[in-house]
């Protein structure tokens, strides 16, 4: 039996592993495109805040979705496969669509007021979103990492709810690494 701070190590070994394989560059490419595609087809500047919220709002509901896997799985000492990953993962994504979009105008009606009691600019929306979309990216990418390790098992030594709070801080802490390299304001 492994201790957690073994089981913590490992975690942060698999995260370095992973991130040093990513590619700032394209997610910084791919985020531009995606940016510019909703600035396109906005109305105003209020509409390409809500498209970015409403995306925002998606990899929130995409967050609790990840966390339900890993509880279903790794939480009950089982290590799923790929396969169950990536189908729970898109009908995750499919319900969380439909949710969104169904919550839409209560949504925007709710940003809109923050826009104003923030006083809030394109720049913090736009980095908001990029921040929300690689810690999106890096979540699903690690859990599918972490699936394929021949060591797996190390994980579930460990006691899930600080396993997963270990998780999400170095998942926090590359998206943050990754978004601050980016120019994302022209």
């Amino acid at each position: 039996m492994r201790t957690q701070q073994e089981v913590n190590h490992y975690i942060e070994e698999l995260m370095f592993l992973l991130t040093q394989k990513a590619n700032a560059a394209q997610f910084e490419k791919t985020i531009k495109q995606n940016l510019t595609a909703k600035k396109q087809s906005a109305t105003s500047e209020q509409d390409f805040f809500d498209r970015l919220m409403l995306n925002i709002t998606y990899f929130v509901e995409n967050r609790a979705a990840w966390v339900k896997i890993m509880q279903d799985t790794y939480g009950q000492g089982q290590v799923p496969t790929v396969a169950y990953i990536e189908s729970e993962s898109l009908a995750q994504q499919m319900r969380i669509r439909q949710f969104v979009s169904e919550k839409m105008d209560d949504y925007t009606k709710m940003f809109h007021s923050q826009y104003k009691a923030l006083n809030v600019t394109e720049e913090d929306v736009v980095y908001d979103y990029a921040y929300a979309s690689v810690e999106h990216s890096l979540r699903f990418d690690f859990l599918t990492y972490l699936t394929i390790q021949p060591q797996v098992s190390v994980v579930l030594d460990g006691q899930f709810e600080e396993t997963l709070r270990v998780i999400e801080g170095y998942v926090a802490y590359y998206a943050d690494q990754f978004v601050n390299q980016m120019e994302l304001m022209e």
